[in-house]
């Protein structure tokens, strides 16, 4: 029996990246729904004092980045906790409904705020990105320094973000290599016969 590309919630991303309208600059209207997170402490059973979000790239998810939190754990005080995020459409949080689209970074930096809200939590004291999740820290930091959030969501005191450039990305300046993925992507089987 043929095994499905990586994960069928990778489809799915895909096809509602390829498949969206262009994102318009509104804020959709939806309920509060929260990301599917995974918590990482040194010490489960130890209040934490401090946050740090860990934010993945395209097509990845949270836990992507559990080696790297616990080794970042391992050198901070045990009150520390990472928080690994699903952003939408990745990991568990693609199973989601009520992440409607457009499907950009004003609505998953969004989404963060959301789940802070939702779980009662203090703000995040740092946010590390990467790629793409680095794209979705920056604007969560820019809609917290604007007041869109409302005063229970502060800015993070610091931002990592790692393999992203800040801005917008001039596509005739660009190399195509985004778009060469994609295209790549489309190409694909819906299923392949190994992961080799």
């Amino acid at each position: 029996m043929a095994r499905t590309l990586r994960s069928k919630p990778a489809l799915q991303l895909l096809n509602r990246i390829l498949n969206s309208p262009v994102p318009v600059l509104h804020r959709s209207t939806r309920p509060i729904e929260t990301l599917a997170f995974e918590e990482v402490k040194t010490s489960p059973e130890k209040p934490h004092s401090f946050t740090a979000f860990v934010l993945h790239g395209l097509l990845g998810s949270g836990r992507n980045w559990r080696s790297f939190s616990r080794f970042l754990l391992s050198s901070l005080p045990s009150d520390w906790r990472m928080v690994l995020v699903d952003l939408r459409n990745h990991g568990n949080s693609a199973e989601l409904e009520g992440l409607n689209p457009p499907h950009d970074m004003v609505n998953a930096a969004k989404d963060l705020a959301d789940l802070v809200k939702s779980q009662g939590w203090a703000c995040p004291d740092v946010v590390i990105g990467h790629s793409m999740g680095g794209k979705v820290a920056l604007q969560f930091a820019d809609s917290c320094a604007r007041g869109e959030f409302g005063q229970l969501i502060q800015l993070p005191k610091q931002l990592w973000i790692l393999d992203s450039v800040p801005g917008k990305v001039d596509r005739e300046n660009s190399d195509g290599e985004v778009e060469k993925v994609l295209e790549t992507l489309k190409g694909l089987p819906p299923a392949v016969p190994s992961r080799k």
